[in-house]
């Protein structure tokens, strides 16, 4: 988990210390690579987080996923696809009912791919809600997914896409209550101690 910055934030980004900041806060950098990087390091992700391998040792594509509150990262990770599936693979079948109906009927895919065959710079896909369309500049809450080839080169398909708070809570709505369990089992795995019994919020889209 990205630790909290707030403190610190005013004076540092003055001089581009945390590039997590810097990119939420000048929506004119055109870099993807400022989005999909480590805040915590300034560098592309190197290790999936849930087996720990290098993801260029993966002979397998992987996802880097972020979530932002206002314009601080507090969470992020990559996972290579083989460690993704089998946390998803145990969702109820009623929740991946859900967000396949949502994928399916809140997101205008066609539209979208127009819109994607158009941009200049991937990093358009970052300007707006892949579903309901609102600007990033006026969300409070927002999430970002990228697919990597087992080469290590972003895949411009499907993903990046960008989601806003308000779509990621019509997700998660759909969830059982066993595969809400997972999700919380994934992240206390894997960002927190064993002493941390912090409330978190259910709504982190995450591993979708």
């Amino acid at each position: 988990m990205v630790g909290t910055r707030q403190a610190l934030a005013e004076g540092l980004v003055t001089f581009g210390v945390f590039p997590g900041w810097h990119v939420c806060w000048n929506p004119a950098v055109d870099d993807i690579n400022r989005w999909l990087f480590s805040e915590e390091t300034g560098a592309p992700f190197s290790r999936c987080v849930r087996c720990a391998w290098p993801l260029a040792e993966i002979a397998a594509p992987w996802l880097v996923n972020k979530e932002y509150v206002g314009c601080e990262c507090v969470l992020e990770y990559a996972i290579c696809k083989p460690c993704r599936d089998s946390v998803t693979d145990r969702f109820s079948e009623e929740s991946k009912e859900s967000v396949r109906v949502f994928l399916e009927a809140e997101i205008d895919w066609e539209a979208r791919t127009r819109e994607f065959m158009m941009a200049a710079n991937p990093v358009e896909r970052f300007g707006a809600c892949i579903s309901c369309r609102t600007p990033r500049d006026q969300m409070r809450r927002f999430a970002i997914s990228a697919l990597y080839d087992s080469g290590g080169h972003l895949v411009n398909g499907a993903l990046p896409l960008l989601i806003c708070g308000e779509c990621i809570a019509k997700v998660t709505a759909g969830l059982s209550e066993e595969s809400r369990q997972i999700w919380r089992e994934f992240i206390r795995d894997h960002f927190r101690g064993p002493d941390d019994d912090t409330d978190f919020d259910d709504d982190i889209l995450g591993i979708f």
